[in-house]
């Protein structure tokens, strides 16, 4: 994962800046998310979730952003001999998205906003909900129609919540 960050980041940094789309310009689409939680003393979970977006250009190349993810299927790990499944409830958000793009088929983009979550933890056969919110960052880049996308959605004292996403977007 550490490669794919790299490569991404060297090609955000060294595109020509060009218009990604024009300013009045609406978007949408959805990526399936691969989530990552990570919490310290204990095994990665990682569910899966399905993530729609829907944006609007205020500039050539600044969009602003609504997304909201509900969880497709969770994940459990054992912790002293107890199953421990993770569900995410869902993830709602609002992010600025910068493009820098070398091609009109391409575009670089970096994210910064806001996430708020909802997990549950089965234990047992109790159920406990969780929820929190903060400020999230990524960067990603569209190819086309297709997207491909690194996103810490929390990053809190005693955990993270991130993803490696790929998806559909499409100009409207």
């Amino acid at each position: 994962m550490e490669k794919i960050l790299l490569v991404v980041t060297l090609a955000f940094l060294y595109s020509p800046i060009s218009l990604a789309a024009s300013e009045g310009n609406s978007y949408g689409g959805f990526q399936y998310a691969l989530v990552t939680y990570e919490e310290d003393g204990f095994d990665d979970i990682e569910p899966t979730a399905l993530v729609g977006r829907y944006g609007q250009f205020v500039s050539d190349n600044v969009a602003i952003e609504g997304r909201l993810g509900i969880g497709l299927q969770d994940d459990s790990i054992d912790v002293l001999g107890v199953d421990v499944d993770l569900e995410i409830d869902h993830l709602l958000g609002v992010y600025g998205v910068f493009h820098a793009t070398s091609n009109s088929d391409t575009s670089v983009y970096g994210v910064l906003g806001f996430t708020q979550g909802e997990l549950s933890v089965d234990v047992l056969g109790e159920t406990f909900t969780d929820d929190d919110s903060g400020l999230s960052y990524g960067f990603g880049v569209n190819i086309q129609s297709f997207n491909i996308e690194y996103m810490m959605y929390l990053d809190e004292d005693d955990y993270e919540v991130s993803a490696i996403s790929l998806g559909y977007i499409a100009n409207f």
